[in-house]
This record gives C-alpha cells, structure tokens and sequence, in this order.
C-alpha cells in the first residue's frame, strides 16, 4: 500500500469518526435545549454543542479537499494546508489546517459534556421540593 492510499485510508477513517461525532453532538443539543428537567438553565452546554456542531460540519466540508491535496510526501493529512475559496470561484484562494476545526469541534463537546455533569450534579440552589399530595378516597 503505498503511502498516499494509507493516508486516504486514515483520512476515511477520521470522516466517520467526525461523522459519528456530529451526529451525537446534534442529539445532544436537542436533547438539552429541549429538556430542562435535569439542568435548570443549560446555556453553557447549548452553546458548546451547537459551536461544536459548527465545526463538526466545517471538518467534514474540508475531508474531500485534504484528500485531494494528499500526496506520498505527505506526512499526516493533519498537515495539509487545505486551499479553498470562500465563495466558490471568487476571492482570494485560502488555507487552512483539518486541525483548525477539529480541535475546537472536540475540545467545545467535551466541555458541554463536563458542564452538563457539572450542572446536573451541583446544581446552584436546591430546588424546592413540593410536600406529597394527600389523597383520600371517598367512599
């Protein structure tokens, strides 16, 4: 196997790690945006997510370009300079690294994770537990 199909092996990999991940941090979004029950006011972890869905969605859009970039002397596909145009055919040509996106697209899930443990186990003031109805029954 020569060194370019290893890369594009490795890269393949990555888009369904990258995949996986976007799909799980979508549902976690929903899931805390929509269910307030267990954390009271989950703003740190709705924003974690969603970032983190945002850059999910930027690496998977920069695969197919790394891997046409790819070459034998291509040491990692983390190191492939990705050129692209931000609008298509006009303006200037830009690069940038798969690591710029998902490094924050990992680090931002992580966090929303860690800040939903923390949130759902400390939470700031105990809530007030209402006394147990009473219930008679007529005969």
């Amino acid at each position: 196997m020569s060194p370019t199909e290893q890369h594009l092996k490795s890269l393949d990999s990555f888009k369904d790690w990258s995949n996986y991940l976007l799909v799980t941090t979508v549902a976690a979004l929903g899931w805390v945006a929509s269910d307030s029950r267990v954390v009271e006011h989950p703003t740190v972890e709705i924003w974690c997510f969603a970032l983190s869905a945002v850059f999910g969605i930027f690496t998977l859009a920069l695969i197919p370009i790394v891997a046409g970039q790819i070459t034998d002397a291509t040491t990692s596909f983390y190191d492939v300079a990705a050129r692209y145009r931000l609008l298509w055919l006009w303006g200037r040509e830009r690069h940038l690294r798969i690591k710029a996106v998902c490094w924050p697209q990992h680090v931002l899930f992580l966090v929303g994770i860690l800040a939903f443990a923390v949130h759902a186990t400390c939470p700031r003031h105990v809530p007030h537990k209402k006394p147990p109805t009473e219930v008679r029954l007529i005969q």
